[in-house]
């Protein structure tokens, strides 16, 4: 099964007023060409002006509005280059790996922009990045320091600590693999549109030995950042795609594995490194659902659907702030959850242009499979499907397939009931739907309050109080009038929490309910 693009779905209802919101955070003056190439030139070159026009590009897909700047932004960039082709300082003989990051980001939204406005002066300057900061780096990998006594410390964004041989190292260790990600999206985009077999076959075999090495590391052991082996993990799934090399997906099966095991929290958001349970990063988060999503599409496990639901309701919905940029929150490693950041602009607000618009792309895959019922107008089969939905908190789904023919409806554990007058069968995780040809009909989904024995849910939302409960096995959940309570205190749904409140208010701590 596949995704459609970024320009083949419009986020509607819920994803769509939360994408407007976004785009608006996205236009503040931080955002902006007389400021952007300006904001970030010590710390991470690329990284600012990459995650903008990723941000902006993504978004103006799925919401069809045009950015303000994004053109001007993309435009104005051979500038602000060294004769290297990319920003930032030179280093001799050196290798940063926030540079190397950064640019990882920078070449994922030129690559997004390129497929999106196919202007050709684009394809010089990721090539120019590649040739000028990335080939340099081949035959590096195996000398890039893993010790974990020397990357103590860290702060939300990361800094660089020292030079250990030919790397100069980050508090955000791993984040050299984020690399992984732009690098075999910009070797795609090189090789169908700019290819030259000298460049391609040497970007190749680079990406070859990062992904070796890649997957030889102890992430547990040395507390890898998160974000960083989650991007690389996007990466690793591209390369699968490439090659066709089955063991790339097996490994990347066992390291999103390790993540749920030692990096993601009780509310599916992550630890920002592994087994260090600091705070969240909304980056990562979204990182976590992309890569979820993915594994869905590649190995049609259900495990990965549903969790990609948890994740995003419970991890990606919750970090959204009300001025539509995203900010970190606690681990609730003690069970409580509360706001660690308001809003990290100089990264997650940025990464949550991507994530928003990959929640509405992968919601239904391009031959008709629906994963996540939720508002949005997309193609199945090459035809307009529209689908108007109050899930997850209600339960009727409306939909319209131009030309009608066959969809299925993915069914996670918890749902109890699916009713619909065109079901044609069922197996265990799909309802069979053969729609009419542009009639609008009604699916109706009922999901069910439940627990796993640590976590009280409402279908896929997960359910918090402003107070502390007293939870026994006696526990009793009600909702009534889209309320819930349990022993006769209010409970809340945590994908709302700071959308709905004012930075002041969203300090207040929120309490895990737990059986």
């Amino acid at each position: 099964m596949r995704y459609n693009s970024y320009g083949d779905v419009v986020a509607r209802g819920e994803l769509g007023a939360r994408c407007a919101l976004l785009s608006a955070r996205l236009e503040s003056p931080v955002y902006r060409p007389d400021v952007i190439f300006k904001i970030e030139q010590g710390g991470w070159p690329g990284d600012w002006e990459g995650r903008t026009i990723l941000a902006l590009t993504a978004e103006a897909q799925v919401t069809r509005r045009e950015p303000s700047y994004l053109d001007e932004i993309v435009s104005s960039l051979s500038a602000h280059l060294n004769e290297k082709g990319c920003l930032g300082p030179i280093y001799e003989g050196k290798l940063n790996e926030q540079q190397l990051s950064g640019h990882s980001w920078l070449l994922r939204g030129l690559c997004e922009y390129y497929l999106y406005r196919k202007y050709d002066f684009v394809l010089p300057l990721i090539d120019g990045i590649v040739r000028g900061l990335f080939l340099p780096a081949k035959g590096k990998y195996a000398s890039y320091p893993l010790d974990p006594e020397i990357r103590a410390g860290g702060d939300m964004s990361g800094s660089t600590l020292c030079s250990v041989g030919d790397w100069i190292i980050s508090t955000d260790t791993g984040c050299a693999y984020i690399p992984l990600d732009g690098l075999t999206q910009a070797y795609s985009i090189l090789k169908e549109y700019m290819p030259d077999n000298e460049r391609d076959t040497a970007l190749s075999s680079l990406l070859d030995e990062m992904i070796n090495e890649f997957t030889h590391i102890p992430f547990v052991k040395i507390k890898m950042q998160t974000h960083a082996t989650l991007s690389g993990l996007r990466g690793l799934l591209r390369r699968f795609e490439q090659t066709k090399n089955e063991d790339l997906l097996y490994e990347a099966k066992r390291i999103f594995s390790l993540y749920e095991a030692h990096g993601m929290t009780l509310t599916y958001a992550n630890k920002n490194w592994f087994d260090r349970p600091e705070w969240t990063e909304p980056c990562a988060i979204i990182d976590s659902f992309m890569v979820c999503s993915q594994l869905f599409a590649m190995t049609d496990d259900p495990h990965y659907a549903e969790l990609s639901q948890l994740i995003l309701y419970n991890g990606i919905f919750h970090a959204q702030r009300n001025n539509g940029g995203f900010g970190c929150d606690s681990c609730a490693s003690d069970r409580v959850l509360k706001m660690h950041g308001f809003e990290a602009y100089w990264c997650c607000t940025m990464r949550g242009g991507e994530g928003l618009a990959a929640a509405a792309a992968y919601a239904v895959t391009s031959d008709g499979i629906i994963i996540n019922p939720i508002s949005c107008d997309t193609y199945v089969n090459g035809k307009k499907l529209k689908i108007i939905s109050d899930y997850p908190h209600g339960k009727t789904v409306k939909i319209i397939y131009e030309g009608g023919g066959r969809l299925y409806l993915f069914v996670p554990s918890w749902t109890v009931g699916v009713k619909c007058e065109y079901i044609s069968g069922c197996d265990e995780h799909y309802v069979y739907i053969d729609a009419p040809d542009s009639v609008q009909f009604t699916v109706t989904i009922n999901s069910m309050i439940w627990d796993d024995g640590r976590r009280v849910y409402d279908g896929p939302l997960l359910l918090a109080s402003d107070t502390q409960l007293k939870l026994n096995d006696s526990l009793d959940v009600t909702k009534e009038d889209g309320k819930y309570k349990a022993n006769g205190k209010e409970l809340k749904t945590l994908d709302k929490t700071y959308l709905l409140s004012s930075e002041e208010t969203a300090k207040e701590e929120l309490f895990i309910t737990l059986i």
